[in-house]
């Protein structure tokens, strides 16, 4: 029987937050982090939310419309007036 993959939590935890390299991370390991770094930056944080949330009160989210062009949160920011 295969020894089953040993992953040592700790150095995945220090590896995201960056008080390890990655590289100095076992396969299985790396692995590990790999879907926890995955995990963590398919949902935005609490200052995220905060910066964007401010950006769109003020007006001054972008995004593009079906044709390519881009749009703003409102018609036109006020210093492009």
């Amino acid at each position: 029987m295969k020894n089953p993959r040993k992953i040592d939590h700790a150095r995945v935890t220090a590896a995201l937050e960056g008080k390890l390299a990655t590289s100095e991370l076992t396969n299985e390991e790396h692995a590990a982090w790999v879907e926890a770094f995955n995990e963590k930056m398919g949902e935005p944080g609490e200052h995220e939310e905060a910066f964007f949330a401010r950006r769109r009160r003020l007006g001054l989210g972008v995004g593009l419309d079906e044709n390519g062009n881009l749009v703003y949160a409102r018609s036109r920011p006020p210093h492009l007036r």
